[in-house]
Order: structure tokens, then sequence, then C-alpha cells
């Protein structure tokens, strides 16, 4: 028996092929709409809610504002010719003009390009040429980043800087300047939007294979997605979130600039992570979920007298992106006194796949999938043999949330997609319900003598051990053994610890094959801005 197919557009799922005693999620409807109608909706729904907190920027927005505003925005870009399938790039950290901006360019199927707001003007060049856009935005503060290439990205027609005032003309122009010029409504009518094909984002990923490259989302995707996600993590409109994972990164870009908006839900909105300030954000108001990585974990256990703050109104913390320790999950359980748990995605999904059910998470493990995803474990070497329940290999995800390939590279979009199927690169093993664990990466598992051996792994180990602040594990070249675990290593302050004295705590828990070959101790851990590891420096520095 096969569940009805609502026109949705992505495979239903047959129950007889379905191991019937995993645990599934029920089937959610998904609007065939442009992102756009989470706004509108919200707005006619609770036009007088707050939406949004700007802390840093010093605004607070109902949805109905959020809505005029980029309404307004939205007419801006139809005058000057932008439309339907055109790119526009965001260089900025969050704010209050992120959501202005990315539902106007929703508005009339324009395509939103997150950028970094640390990238160099290099790095800034090679995005905006690359995606072709045509409009930027950017703080103030960053114009003289961008003016410095502004002849060398020739598709870009329009700077718009926020936060600041000046004469606008030319290709630059003031948010604060030009933006009450125009009608609060729209006047032009847009091109209709084609949730299923046209494009909504273009974020740019490392991806499953090689360089960064734009990843093509849809409307669907988004729209899918962001239900998922917050029917997984049981979020609703009377939620507090607060907002510092950086909007240009998938995960806070679906879940603040979409699934919150959808929710109706008001959120804090940090333009940088300072932990001290996160608590003080938290208890002033009120906050009930946290979005976060392990590093904000971190930083939060390393903030003095913790609990001076009044956290109560906490119900949940989920992590994502990089790997949770358990050690430390358990330590912010007891510090905080509320569930947390993992949920896990990358850019090619929009982002979710898989998320700890609320009532009963798994240690160690990302969770289920999502509703309407379908999930398998693949042999790694040819991805064509399902693996049995427990054994390790690639997870392979279909569902509705699933990109549509690579911008501009349709080799690595083959590699990724095939026959419907997105493979994540991740090597993960899957219980007899469902639930599954991530062991690493497919491209990072350390090859020594013919055995794989998962960083994750051991990184988890060396982080039950009190004298270690954080860590991690590499593989290098060795002649006739392929590759040995390496272990890079932040003691905590005022501690003694050797190399000899981690490598056999580190011996005393796992098979010989594993053990740990060398120890080198250094005061940070290099990180990208969602919290992982960046080996390739530590393997060349």
């Amino acid at each position: 028996m096969k569940r009805e197919d609502p026109g949705l557009g992505f495979f239903p799922i047959d129950l007889k092929d379905m191991n019937t005693s995993k645990r599934r999620r029920p089937p959610l409807p998904y609007p065939e709409e442009s992102v756009s109608h989470f706004l509108k909706n919200t707005a006619q729904r609770l036009p007088h809610k707050t939406a949004v907190i700007d802390v840093q920027g010093g605004r607070k927005l109902t949805f109905l504002e959020v809505d005029r505003e980029s309404d307004a925005l939205a007419q801006a870009f139809l005058d000057w010719g932008i439309r339907k399938g055109d790119r526009v790039s965001f260089f900025m950290p969050n704010g209050w003009e992120y959501f202005v901006g990315f539902y106007a360019a929703m508005k009339i199927g324009a395509i939103v390009s997150p950028m970094n707001p640390t990238l160099r003007q290099r790095e800034v060049k090679e995005q905006v040429n690359d995606a072709e856009s045509r409009v930027l935005l950017t703080l103030q503060d960053f114009f003289p980043i961008v003016e410095k290439i502004l002849s060398h990205m020739p598709s870009l027609e329009k700077v718009i800087l926020t936060r600041g005032k000046g004469l606008s003309g030319g290709r630059v122009f003031f948010l604060q300047d030009f933006l009450p010029k125009y009608s609060a409504r729209l006047s032009l009518k847009p091109s209709p939007i084609r949730a299923k094909t046209d494009l909504a984002a273009l974020p740019y990923s490392s991806g499953t294979a090689g360089l960064s490259k734009g990843v093509m989302i849809t409307h669907f995707n988004l729209v899918s997605n962001a239900i998922q996600s917050m029917d997984a993590v049981g979020a609703r409109a009377t939620d507090i979130f607060i907002s510092f994972l950086p909007f240009h990164h998938i995960y806070g870009f679906t879940y603040f600039l979409c699934g919150s908006v959808y929710l109706g839900a008001t959120q804090v909105v940090m333009s940088r992570f300072h932990a001290e300030e996160c608590l003080a954000l938290m208890e002033k108001y009120r906050v009930t979920l946290i979005f976060g990585v392990q590093p904000a974990l971190l930083a939060f256990l390393n903030v003095p007298n913790l609990e001076r703050f009044d956290l109560s109104s906490l119900r949940y913390i989920w992590i994502g992106a990089a790997p949770l320790v358990p050690a430390i999950a358990r330590t912010i359980q007891e510090k905080f006194r509320v569930p947390i748990a993992r949920h896990y995605g990358l850019s090619e999904a929009s982002p979710t796949t898989h998320c700890n059910p609320p009532d009963r998470p798994k240690e160690g493990s990302v969770g289920i999938a999502v509703s309407d995803l379908e999930d398998k474990i693949m042999d790694w070497d040819t991805g064509k043999k399902e693996m049995e329940v427990g054994e390790a290999g690639e997870l392979a995800v279909r569902g509705p949330n699933v990109f549509q390939g690579y911008w501009k590279h349709p080799e690595d979009t083959q590699l990724a997609l095939r026959d419907g199927w997105l493979y994540t690169g991740d090597i993960a093993r899957m219980d007899e319900e469902g639930y599954v664990f991530i062991l690493d990466r497919k491209k990072e598992m350390i090859k020594y003598r013919g055995y794989q051996i998962a960083p994750a792994e051991l990184e988890a180990i060396l982080m039950e051990h009190p004298a270690i602040q954080d860590c991690a594990v590499v593989g290098i070249p060795e002649e006739n053994l392929g590759e040995i675990p390496k272990a890079f290593i932040v003691r905590k302050e005022g501690v003694d610890l050797s190399a000899e004295e981690v490598m056999a705590f580190v011996a005393e828990r796992v098979a010989p094959y594993k053990k740990i070959r060398e120890v080198t101790f250094i005061h940070e851990i290099p990180k990208n801005p969602s919290g992982k590891i960046l080996r390739r420096v530590l393997k060349v520095g």
C-alpha cells in the first residue's frame, strides 16, 4: 500500500519497502507557495505581535512592519528592473535588515545568496561573480571592502547600504534614505512563482564534493523544511527564539528567517555571539528555545557564575552542525536544567533531515527522519548496496526538502543526487528504530592499515578527560600505514597534561588500531562559524 501523493512533487514512501519497526513521523501538508506567504499569512494573523528584537541594531519590528517594509523594498527592486530569477547577495551580519531584504526578494521571485560577513575581498568578488548577482545588501561599515572591488563585479548594478545615512545615487543607495520614498504596498504585480522549480536561495557550501559552490534551493524546498523542522523540534507560536546562529548559514537561514516567521514566534536577534550577553538576553526576554552549536555551549560553560542567570523560561536546547560530545551535553543539561538533543542536516537538504523526538531522544544520535523524508544507509564504496541495521555506511535521503543541484556544477550534482537520493557524504549507522548515529564525514575518515577510523569517535572520548578543554583528531600520512590518528589538544587552564597521558587515556577505551599515535597541544581548535573543525588547517599547520 502506498501513501497517497498529494501532488507535492516528491517521492511517496512505499510502506511495503519500509522497515516497519522504524519510528516514523506523520505526514505534513506543504503549501505550494512562495516563501513570502509565511510572512503574509503571519502578518494577517498576528499583525501587531513582535517578530524581531534586534538588540545591536536597536530596532523592534512587528510582523506587519516587516511585511510593509519588505513590500517597499520589493517595489524598489521592481522599479530597478530586478525580476524573478535575478540574484541578490547579502553581505552582512544578522539584523532586522536581513528580514526586510529577504522577504522583499521572496515577494518578487529574486534569489537570495547569503555571504559570510567575514569573507575577504577576493572571496566576496568570487561569490558575487559566480552568482552573477545584480544587487548587494551590506552594512555601511563593510562598504570599504566592497568599494575596492566594485569594478571587478560586472553584474552588480546596485549596492544597498544599511545602518547608515547619506546621499543615494549611481550604484550606491542607503536603505533608510530611499525606503520611505516607496509605497508601503506593492503596486506592480511581480511574476508568478512556481514553488517547486523557482529558486529562492543560493547559499554557498563546500557540499558533499569539493570546493565552495552554490546550492540551488527552491521555494518549495524552503517551505517544506521550515515546516518539517519546526514540527520536529516541537516549536510553537508562543516560543521566543534567541537567534545568534548566522543567517548566512543554512541552519540560521531556514530556522530564523523562515521557521520562526511561519510559526509567528518572536525572536531576539544577535549580530554577533557573546556568551554572557546571550545569557542576559535569554533572561531578559524569557527565551524558550535555543538552536545552537557545540562551541556556543562551551562558551556558556566558561561564563563565571553561570547560576546567576534566571533561565527558567527555557524548555529545550537543540544542537546541530558539528557533533555534540556527550560529556558536554550532560554538563549543559545539569547546569541549565533543561533537555538537550541533537538534530542534523546539510545545506543540500535545506537543511534538516533528522531530529530527535523531543519526548524520546537518544544520546549520541541525531534522531529519526523528519516527516516525509526517506533515509537509508548505503555502502560507502559504490553507494549501491543498502546496509543492514547497525552497519556503517553513507547516509542517503530523499524528500521534498532536497535541493535541485549545484549552481553551474552538473558533474558534482550527479555525484550528490542519484536516482532522486541525496548522498550526504556522512558515514552513519541506523538502529532498529530508525535512529541515525553520525560517525564522521566520508572524506574525513582516517584510513589506517585498511581500517576506517572515525575522528569524531576519538574526539568524543578525548572530551571525557577532565583536563581537556577542546580537541580535534586528523589523519596524518605515514609510510606503509596509510594514515595515523593525530590529536590536537587544548588543555584546560591551570592543568598539566602530557601527550603520553592523552594517548594512554584513549588506548584504554578503544581497539588497538584506533589508538592516538601523536599529540600536539595548541591554544585553540580552528573552526568555521557553524562550529565544524577546520581539519585541513590542522593538517597543513
